[in-house]
């Protein structure tokens, strides 16, 4: 079978999604088929630059490719999923957040600008015509990475979905390792993921709890300035971007990972600490990880407040027997969930079915 996989980049940056579209890429060609990856450029400044892209996804025909014909059209990222194929299969990233979710807050647009407030209106749009069911062109079945995405395109849109699992890459890699007394805290350095309240809920801690900083960002400066005013410099090291080596040893031997951001759509971090045996501490509105993490059972989930969770960090390092068996927990739970590559290919390839001229289903 002849596979398209599409998506959207912004050049220089090879984050999360990025690895999602390898991994994708490298698991369907496994099962036997032939890959076609259909990458535009991306660019969320100005804000104008998602209307052109969106332009040239609506006016992309796709069926003719390399001088052979796409048999399925696996869409990934806005706006990506609008453009045309008769046999379209969404798997959804997120949509994009600035224009949902995110609108009206500091980390999105603002309303009340006639220019935003069009653009968004004309996204909302097209995304009900391209995922939702019924047009000529639209998704024939949508899958989300995660519940989270599934409960926001169901608020937002009305269109139902599944949340379809996938592991972090090399998966195999990760493991367990003697705790050692730090929280492991990964990611990149930036306001929505919120190490900033990681650093308020250490000053809060009444033991000398501390922690490992692993990653980059716009908020590096802004969070060792504040570590600094904490008195937290002996308790904290930001280790910046780090090899993959140097990863997996610093997740193998934390005795727990903190992983606290405002409605993450997936979290590879969280996965990747139940791979290594590792518990979860997470807040309750920090979206995908709470997919997984089971409070009290592979971790814990507690208010997104400094002292909530300086309790929980006070707690995991008190009781290192309590740790390890979260932690356990966690990989038994992610072994008994099926998330592999495999059933990903298999769900998003499989048999539909014949698909009418209109958009619909035939009989």
């Amino acid at each position: 079978m002849r596979v398209g996989i599409a998506t959207v980049h912004t050049p220089g940056i090879h984050g999360g999604a990025e690895f999602l579209v390898d991994g994708l890429v490298e698991a369907v060609r496994a099962a036997g088929h032939s890959v076609h990856k259909i990458s535009m450029p991306f660019f969320f400044e100005p804000m104008g630059a998602a209307a052109k892209t969106m332009d040239h996804c609506l006016s992309a025909n796709f069926l003719p490719y390399g001088g052979g014909q796409i048999d399925r059209m696996i869409c990934l990222k806005f706006p990506a999923y609008m453009i045309r194929h008769p046999d379209k299969r969404i798997w959804l990233l997120h949509q994009h957040r600035s224009a949902y979710d995110l609108y009206g807050t500091p980390y999105g647009w603002l309303p009340g600008k006639k220019e935003t407030d069009a653009l968004r209106q004309r996204i909302i749009e097209a995304d009900n015509e391209s995922l939702g069911g019924g047009f000529a062109g639209s998704a024939r079945a949508v899958y989300t990475i995660a519940e989270r995405v599934c409960s926001r395109l169901r608020h937002y849109n009305g269109i139902e979905s599944k949340a379809l699992y996938h592991p972090p890459a090399n998966a195999q890699e990760f493991r367990l390792e003697p705790a050692l007394p730090y929280i492991f805290v990964p990611s990149r350095l930036e306001g929505l993921k919120r190490q900033d309240l990681m650093l308020k809920a250490l000053a809060a801690c009444r033991s000398p709890v501390q922690a490992i900083f692993a990653g980059t960002g716009s908020m590096k400066n802004h969070l060792e300035a504040m570590a600094e005013t904490l008195g937290l410099t002996d308790r904290v090291r930001f280790v910046g971007a780090v090899s993959r080596a140097e990863m997996l040893s610093l997740y193998a031997h934390a005795t727990a990972v903190f992983f606290g951001p405002l409605d993450e759509d997936y979290g590879y971090v969280t996965l990747e600490a139940m791979l290594s045996g590792k518990p979860v501490i997470t807040c309750t509105d920090s979206g995908g990880p709470l997919e997984f993490v089971v409070d009290g059972e592979t971790g814990y989930v507690t208010a997104p407040e400094p002292q909530a969770i300086a309790e929980a960090l006070e707690t995991i390092m008190a009781h290192a027997g309590k740790a390890a068996e979260l932690g356990r927990n966690g990989r038994a739970r992610y072994d008994a969930m099926n998330i592999t590559w495999a059933y990903v290919v298999e769900t998003l390839l499989a048999d539909l079915p014949a698909h009418r001229a209109d958009g619909g289903e035939a009989p």
